[in-house]
C-alpha cells in the first residue's frame, strides 16, 4: 500500500489528536527535507531537482491497561522540479503502522498491522500479525502470518517479484549469557515467475547462532538454505575479540549465491549473469584506543567472485576533544581489483580513496565538513578521479526543534559537475500524561 505525502500527513494528524488525549506517553518525530540539486550530465543535458520529503513518526505507549502501544512511521515526497526518482512526481509509503501488546509473563508479545519481521534468517515487511513467547527450559518460539508489502516493480516487469501470502517463524534455545541458537523458516505463495506469468512458491530455512564462550569473545552468524535448489544461499559469520579495554579485533566471512538467494524464478540480465554464481567476502579489522581522545583503526577485506577477485585495505585515525563535542578524522583505503572484477566493458576497478572530516556539536549549533575523493588506477569515461565536498550547518532552536542544511559540490565520471543542497527541519517531542510536553 502506498500513500502520497498529503494523505500520509492527514492520516497521522487524525491519529495524533485522540492519541495525545488518551495515551499516557506519546512521542512525535517529524523531519522535513527540501533537496536542491543541479547536475551537468556527461554527454547529456543539465538536470535540476527540488524534492520535498516529509517523514512523520508517532509512538503511543501505555494505552488501555498499560501494555498496549501504537507505532506509526511513514513518509511522503513531492517533486517541485524534475522528477527525482522513478519518473514519479509524488510518492510515499507507510513504513510501519501496528498495535503491539506486551504480556506481563513469559516475555510474550503480539503485533498486528504493518511491520517488519526480523527473526533469524527472516527479514520481511508484512501486513499481518506476529507473536512470540518464551517457554520453559530456555526455549522461545515466534511466528508470523500476513500479506507481503509490495514495492517498486522490477525493471521491465509489472511486478516486484513478490508473492501474496507469507508466513513463517523461529524456534530458539537460550542459555543465559552464553548461547542462543535458532532455526527459522519462511514460506511465500503465488509469486510470479515474471517470464511465464505463472506462479511459484518461495521457501527458505536457516539457522542462526550467538555464542559467548568468554566475556571477551562474541560469535554471531547465520546460514540459509534453499530447498528448491538444494543449496545453501548464504553464510554470514562474525567474531569479535576484545583483547583489552583498548583493543578490539574483528573477523568475518560472508558467502552468497546471489541467484539462489533471490526468487528462483527472477531472471537476471545477461551482462551480470556471472554475478549470480557465488561470491565470498572475508575480512579482518582492528581498532585501538591510544587514549580517550585518539583511536586508530585498520581493516582488510578480500572479495572473490566466480570471475574475479579484489582486495581492499586501509586505515583511519579518529580524534575527539572537549568531551566528544569536537570530532574529526582522516583515512585512506585502496581497492586492488583484478581483471574481470568489474562488470561490463570498464577496466579493472582499482582506486585509492581518501577521506577527511571534522565536526563540532554544541547545545546551540552543530557544523561539519567532509571531503571524500576516489582516484582511479585506470580512467573511467576519460576521468581519473571522483570527489565531493560537503558542508553541514545546523541550529537548535529548542532541545526538540532543529534546523540544518547541507551543501555539497563534486565531480565524477557520470556528472561533469554536481551541486546539491539540503534543508532539514527536525522535531522530536514526548508528551507524558495527557498532552504535557516532556
Amino acid at each position: 500500500m502506498k500513500l502520497i505525502g498529503p494523505s500520509l500527513l492527514q492520516l497521522v494528524c487524525l491519529v495524533i489528536l485522540p492519541i495525545t488525549v488518551l495515551a499516557a506517553d506519546v512521542t512525535v518525530d517529524s523531519t522535513t527535507f527540501l533537496g536542491i540539486a543541479r547536475r551537468d550530465v556527461s554527454g547529456g543535458s543539465k538536470e535540476s531537482f527540488l524534492p520535498a520529503t516529509q517523514f512523520v513518526g508517532l509512538t503511543a505507549d501505555k494505552l488501555a491497561d498499560g501494555n498496549l502501544s501504537l507505532h506509526l512511521y511513514g513518509w511522503g515526497r513531492t517533486d517541485l522540479g524534475d522528477n527525482s526518482y522513478n519518473n514519479n512526481a509524488t510518492s510515499g509509503s507507510l513504513n510501519y503502522g501496528y498495535l503491539q501488546y506486551r504480556f506481563d509473563q513469559a516475555n510474550a508479545i503480539i503485533r498486528g498491522g504493518r511491520f517488519s519481521v526480523r527473526e533469524g534468517i527472516v527479514n520481511e515487511q508484512i501486513d499481518g500479525v506476529s507473536a512470540r513467547t518464551d517457554l520453559p527450559m530456555g526455549i522461545g518460539i515466534s511466528g508470523f502470518l500476513g500479506a507481503t508489502v509490495h514495492s517498486t516493480n522490477l525493471k521491465g516487469e509489472n511486478s516486484d517479484g513478490k508473492g501474496d501470502m507469507v508466513y513463517g517463524g523461529r524456534i530458539n534455545y537460550r542459555h543465559t549469557g552464553l548461547l542462543e541458537a535458532g532455526l527459522s523458516g519462511i514460506y511465500q505463495s503465488a509469486a510470479p515467475t515474471l517470464v511465464t506469468q505463472a506462479t511459484k512458491e518461495y521457501r527458505r530455512v536457516g539457522a542462526d547462532i550467538w555464542l559467548t564462550p568468554k566475556k571477551s569473545i562474541d560469535i554471531i552468524g547465520h546460514s540459509s538454505f534453499n530447498p528448491e535448489t538444494a543449496r545453501f544461499t548464504e553464510h554470514s559469520y562474525l567474531i569479535n575479540v576484545k583483547q583489552s579495554q583498548r583493543l578490539v579485533l574483528t573477523g568475518e566471512i560472508n558467502q552468497y549465491r546471489e541467484k539462489g538467494d533471490q526468487y528462483t524464478w527472477s531472471p537476471l540480465p545477461n551482462d551480470i549473469s556471472k554475478m549470480a554464481i557465488r561470491s565470498t567476502q572475508t575480512g579482518l579489522s582492528a581498532a585501538f584506543e591510544v587514549d580517550k581522545n585518539l583511536e586508530v583503526a585498520a581493516d582488510y577485506k578480500h572479495y572473490t567472485r566466480e570471475f574475479g577477485s579484489a582486495d581492499r585495505f586501509g586505515g583511519e585515525v579518529r580524534v575527539k576533544y572537549k568531551e566528544n563535542s569536537i570530532r574529526g578524522g582522516f583515512g585512506y583505503h585502496y581497492l586492488n581489483a583484478g581483471q574481470g572484477f568489474s562488470v561490463g566493458v570498464n577496466p579493472p576497478a582499482s582506486y585509492h580513496e581518501l577521506r577527511c572530516y571534522t565536526m563540532r556539536d554544541s547545545k546551540s549549533y552543530f557544523v561539519a565538513i567532509d571531503i571524500l575523493g576516489d582516484f582511479f588506477k585506470n580512467n573511467i569515461y576519460g576521468k581519473s578521479s571522483a570527489w565531493e565536498g560537503t558542508t553541514s550547518l545546523g541550529y537548535h532552536f529548542t532541545p526538540a526543534l532543529a534546523l540544518s542544511g547541507d551543501l555539497s559540490y563534486g565531480r565524477n565520471p557520470q556528472f561533469t559537475e554536481e551541486t546539491k543542497a539540503l534543508l532539514r527541519l527536525t522535531y522530536n517531542m514526548s508528551y507524558p500524561g495527557i498532552g504535557v510536553k516532556k
